[in-house]
Protein backbone atom coordinates (compact mmCIF):
# COMPACT_ATOMS: atom_id res chain seq x y z
CA UNK A 1 0.00 0.00 0.00
CA UNK A 2 1.44 3.47 -1.14
CA UNK A 3 1.85 6.05 1.89
CA UNK A 4 -0.78 9.29 1.13
CA UNK A 5 2.06 12.37 -0.20
CA UNK A 6 1.88 15.62 1.89
CA UNK A 7 4.08 17.41 -1.04
CA UNK A 8 2.82 17.88 -4.37
CA UNK A 9 5.29 18.96 -6.24
CA UNK A 10 4.12 20.81 -9.95
CA UNK A 11 6.84 21.69 -12.72
CA UNK A 12 7.36 22.76 -16.17
CA UNK A 13 9.49 20.67 -18.62
CA UNK A 14 12.89 22.27 -18.15
CA UNK A 15 12.65 21.98 -14.22
CA UNK A 16 12.00 18.52 -14.32
CA UNK A 17 15.87 17.53 -12.90
CA UNK A 18 15.36 19.89 -10.06
CA UNK A 19 12.00 18.45 -9.07
CA UNK A 20 13.47 14.82 -9.21
CA UNK A 21 16.53 16.33 -7.22
CA UNK A 22 14.18 17.94 -4.97
CA UNK A 23 12.05 14.61 -4.75
CA UNK A 24 15.13 12.76 -3.52
CA UNK A 25 16.01 15.54 -0.70
CA UNK A 26 12.04 15.41 0.59
CA UNK A 27 12.21 11.69 0.81
CA UNK A 28 15.52 11.55 2.58
CA UNK A 29 14.26 13.95 4.98
CA UNK A 30 11.10 11.75 5.87
CA UNK A 31 8.56 13.95 3.44
CA UNK A 32 5.96 11.83 1.12
CA UNK A 33 6.60 14.14 -1.95
CA UNK A 34 4.05 13.48 -5.25
CA UNK A 35 5.77 13.82 -8.65
CA UNK A 36 4.03 13.08 -11.75
CA UNK A 37 7.42 11.44 -12.97
CA UNK A 38 7.44 8.78 -9.79
CA UNK A 39 3.25 8.52 -9.02
CA UNK A 40 1.56 7.74 -12.74
CA UNK A 41 1.72 4.49 -14.02
CA UNK A 42 0.32 2.66 -17.11
CA UNK A 43 -3.20 2.53 -16.49
CA UNK A 44 -3.96 5.23 -13.87
CA UNK A 45 -6.67 7.69 -15.24
CA UNK A 46 -3.74 10.92 -14.65
CA UNK A 47 -6.89 13.65 -13.85
CA UNK A 48 -8.01 10.91 -11.04
CA UNK A 49 -4.86 10.98 -9.58
CA UNK A 50 -3.19 14.48 -9.46
CA UNK A 51 -6.77 15.26 -7.86
CA UNK A 52 -6.30 12.36 -5.36
CA UNK A 53 -2.35 13.97 -4.51
CA UNK A 54 -3.89 17.16 -4.77
CA UNK A 55 -6.42 16.41 -1.89
CA UNK A 56 -3.84 14.48 0.25
CA UNK A 57 -1.22 17.21 0.06
CA UNK A 58 -0.53 19.65 2.71
CA UNK A 59 2.01 21.73 0.64
CA UNK A 60 2.13 22.83 -3.24
CA UNK A 61 5.47 23.16 -4.63
CA UNK A 62 6.03 24.87 -8.12
CA UNK A 63 9.13 25.18 -9.29
CA UNK A 64 9.37 27.78 -12.20
CA UNK A 65 12.29 29.06 -13.95
CA UNK A 66 12.50 32.11 -16.59
CA UNK A 67 12.25 29.80 -19.59
CA UNK A 68 9.51 27.93 -17.79
CA UNK A 69 6.13 27.50 -20.01
CA UNK A 70 3.22 26.31 -18.78
CA UNK A 71 1.73 23.42 -20.69
CA UNK A 72 -1.62 22.47 -20.70
CA UNK A 73 -1.02 19.85 -18.05
CA UNK A 74 0.48 22.47 -15.88
CA UNK A 75 -1.97 24.89 -15.79
CA UNK A 76 -4.50 22.30 -14.86
CA UNK A 77 -1.80 21.10 -12.18
CA UNK A 78 -2.02 24.79 -11.02
CA UNK A 79 -5.62 25.87 -11.38
CA UNK A 80 -6.74 22.72 -9.08
CA UNK A 81 -3.64 23.54 -6.08
CA UNK A 82 -4.94 27.20 -6.43
CA UNK A 83 -8.75 26.20 -5.75
CA UNK A 84 -7.14 23.52 -2.81
CA UNK A 85 -4.95 26.58 -1.31
CA UNK A 86 -8.37 28.90 -1.44
CA UNK A 87 -10.84 26.32 0.41
CA UNK A 88 -8.52 25.10 2.76
CA UNK A 89 -6.37 26.87 5.06
CA UNK A 90 -4.87 24.21 6.42
CA UNK A 91 -2.61 23.56 2.89
CA UNK A 92 -0.14 25.97 1.77
CA UNK A 93 1.55 26.77 -1.51
CA UNK A 94 5.25 27.49 -1.72
CA UNK A 95 6.43 28.77 -5.21
CA UNK A 96 9.80 27.74 -5.72
CA UNK A 97 10.93 30.62 -8.49
CA UNK A 98 14.52 29.46 -9.77
CA UNK A 99 17.40 31.49 -11.14
CA UNK A 100 15.92 35.03 -10.27
CA UNK A 101 12.82 35.50 -12.56
CA UNK A 102 9.41 36.94 -11.33
CA UNK A 103 7.11 34.21 -10.48
CA UNK A 104 4.13 33.72 -12.36
CA UNK A 105 1.53 36.35 -12.19
CA UNK A 106 -1.23 34.06 -10.29
CA UNK A 107 1.61 33.25 -7.87
CA UNK A 108 2.56 36.81 -6.89
CA UNK A 109 0.43 36.39 -3.74
CA UNK A 110 2.75 33.97 -2.25
CA UNK A 111 6.01 35.22 -0.85
CA UNK A 112 8.15 32.82 -3.34
CA UNK A 113 11.37 31.19 -2.04
CA UNK A 114 14.05 31.99 -4.58
CA UNK A 115 16.95 30.00 -5.11
CA UNK A 116 19.90 29.40 -7.50
CA UNK A 117 21.13 25.68 -7.98
CA UNK A 118 23.76 26.71 -10.19
CA UNK A 119 25.38 29.09 -7.52
CA UNK A 120 24.49 26.71 -4.51
CA UNK A 121 24.42 23.17 -5.82
CA UNK A 122 24.34 20.97 -2.26
CA UNK A 123 22.13 24.31 -0.61
CA UNK A 124 18.90 25.15 -2.86
CA UNK A 125 16.82 21.79 -1.96
CA UNK A 126 17.54 22.48 1.99
CA UNK A 127 16.01 26.09 1.72
CA UNK A 128 13.14 24.35 0.15
CA UNK A 129 12.70 21.95 2.99
CA UNK A 130 13.20 24.49 5.56
CA UNK A 131 10.22 26.44 4.03
CA UNK A 132 8.33 23.49 4.25
CA UNK A 133 9.25 22.96 7.74
CA UNK A 134 8.66 26.87 9.02
CA UNK A 135 5.05 26.79 10.40
CA UNK A 136 3.29 29.62 8.89
CA UNK A 137 1.92 32.21 11.84
CA UNK A 138 -1.21 31.40 13.12
CA UNK A 139 -4.24 33.73 13.11
CA UNK A 140 -7.03 34.25 15.37
CA UNK A 141 -9.66 31.16 15.17
CA UNK A 142 -12.27 34.32 14.78
CA UNK A 143 -9.90 35.38 11.23
CA UNK A 144 -9.16 31.83 9.94
CA UNK A 145 -13.20 31.24 10.30
CA UNK A 146 -13.49 35.33 7.90
CA UNK A 147 -10.52 34.09 5.78
CA UNK A 148 -11.57 30.59 4.87
CA UNK A 149 -15.57 32.02 4.11
CA UNK A 150 -13.56 35.06 2.05
CA UNK A 151 -11.71 32.58 0.09
CA UNK A 152 -14.98 30.11 -0.74
CA UNK A 153 -16.65 33.52 -1.64
CA UNK A 154 -14.55 34.52 -4.22
CA UNK A 155 -13.56 31.00 -5.50
CA UNK A 156 -17.59 30.99 -6.19
CA UNK A 157 -17.05 34.09 -8.20
CA UNK A 158 -14.32 33.02 -10.11
CA UNK A 159 -16.02 29.55 -11.00
CA UNK A 160 -19.20 31.68 -11.79
CA UNK A 161 -16.70 33.89 -14.22
CA UNK A 162 -15.20 30.95 -15.91
CA UNK A 163 -18.82 29.90 -16.22
CA UNK A 164 -19.69 32.70 -18.06
CA UNK A 165 -16.73 32.98 -20.04
CA UNK A 166 -17.63 29.27 -20.97
CA UNK A 167 -21.13 30.09 -22.47
CA UNK A 168 -19.38 33.21 -23.61
CA UNK A 169 -22.25 35.44 -21.41
CA UNK A 170 -20.16 38.89 -20.97
CA UNK A 171 -20.27 39.71 -17.21
CA UNK A 172 -23.13 42.38 -16.88
CA UNK A 173 -21.48 44.30 -14.03
CA UNK A 174 -18.87 45.43 -16.02
CA UNK A 175 -20.69 48.39 -18.03
CA UNK A 176 -22.31 50.89 -15.80
CA UNK A 177 -26.11 50.92 -16.61
CA UNK A 178 -27.01 52.81 -20.15
CA UNK A 179 -23.25 52.37 -21.35
CA UNK A 180 -23.61 50.37 -24.80
CA UNK A 181 -21.39 47.70 -25.65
Amino acid sequence: MATESDVFISYAADTKPLAEQLTLALQTQGFHPWADFKDLRPGQVWQDEIERALDNAKSFLILVSPSSRASSWQEIEWRAALAKVWSDSDKRMIPVVVGGTEPPPFLRNWVSLMVDPAAEPANWTRHVISALLSAPSEPAPAQIERNRLERLRRFDEISRMAERLGRNEPDQRAFPPGLKR
